[in-house]
């Protein structure tokens, strides 16, 4: 008598999981950096030095002033985090292409360790893919297109100038028609009207429409934020467009779960 049997099995594909590795980056990288750039004082930036439970080192160095040092530190950290928010997003495009192309698989007998073997060589095709070309894949098996794919090309780009050359700008980044890079991200942009105007608020900013006789509601709506370097000139991010970049990162990923294919299939 055959003892082998049939089991059917439901696979559950979590939409919510995809963007997960983004939104845990934005999340971590602001949370660390808040925390960093309020500590940065000037009150506390005498030179530091390592210590430990057996030998201590001290690094020296071309002499600094307490101000180079603060804006030293700033650079590189709002730098990290912002590397680290890139990367959360093209995790993010991995787990999205392995997720719309499981989707795209039909009904066949398999077991489990294939099942394990094709998601993972599924995994393995995803991470080989440059980004543009993961972005395409990507964007094909989606409802729509994603909406931000421009933005999130340029974070790409300023994130291998970060971390190939340092911040500078090189040839390899710009745009041969203005031999300058452009860093655009979607933000929220918070405004009123006055007339056919767009007045954006600026924080302590009083609102003037012209006509004291009208009340101005605040609007609020998706707007982009660029950025344009130079060849040669040095990427610089403020803490203010680290927030910005931070939640442009959420952005992204509402975007992208809005427009996955439904995974109700078994």
């Amino acid at each position: 008598m055959d003892n082998h049997f049939m089991e059917h099995v439901t696979l559950t594909l979590n939409a919510s999981g995809v963007a997960l590795p983004a939104q845990r980056a934005a999340v971590t990288a602001a949370h660390v950096v808040a925390a960093a750039l309020n500590s940065i004082t000037n009150e506390h930036l005498a030179e530091p030095w390592m210590s430990g439970p057996g030998i201590s080192y001290r690094f020296n160095g071309p002499a600094t002033s307490i101000e180079e040092r603060r804006i030293t530190y700033e650079s590189w950290l709002l730098g990290k985090g912002f590397q680290d928010i890139t990367k959360g997003i093209r995790e993010m495009l991995e787990e999205a292409y392995v997720f719309v192309s499981v989707l795209s698989w039909d009904p066949r007998l398999t077991t489990q360790e294939e099942l394990e073997q094709d998601i993972a060589s599924l995994r393995r095709r995803a991470e080989k893919h440059n980004l543009p070309m993961l972005l395409e894949e990507v964007n094909k098996a989606l409802t729509s297109p994603l909406t931000y794919g421009r933005e999130l090309l340029s974070l790409q780009r300023a994130r291998n100038c970060l971390e190939h050359r340092r911040g500078i700008v090189g040839e390899q980044d710009t745009d041969p028609n203005t031999q300058a890079m452009t860093l655009s991200f979607p933000r929220l942009k918070m405004y009123y009207m006055r007339g056919d105007q767009e007045i954006e608020i600026a924080p302590g900013e009083v609102i003037d429409t012209g006509n004291e006789m009208l009340e101005a509601p605040i609007l609020v709506r998706q707007a982009e934020r660029l950025r344009t370097y130079d060849l040669g000139e040095r990427i610089i991010l403020t803490a203010a467009d680290f927030n910005e970049i931070a939640m442009a990162c959420h952005m992204l990923a509402d975007d992208l779960l809005q427009k996955l294919p439904a995974s109700d299939r078994e």
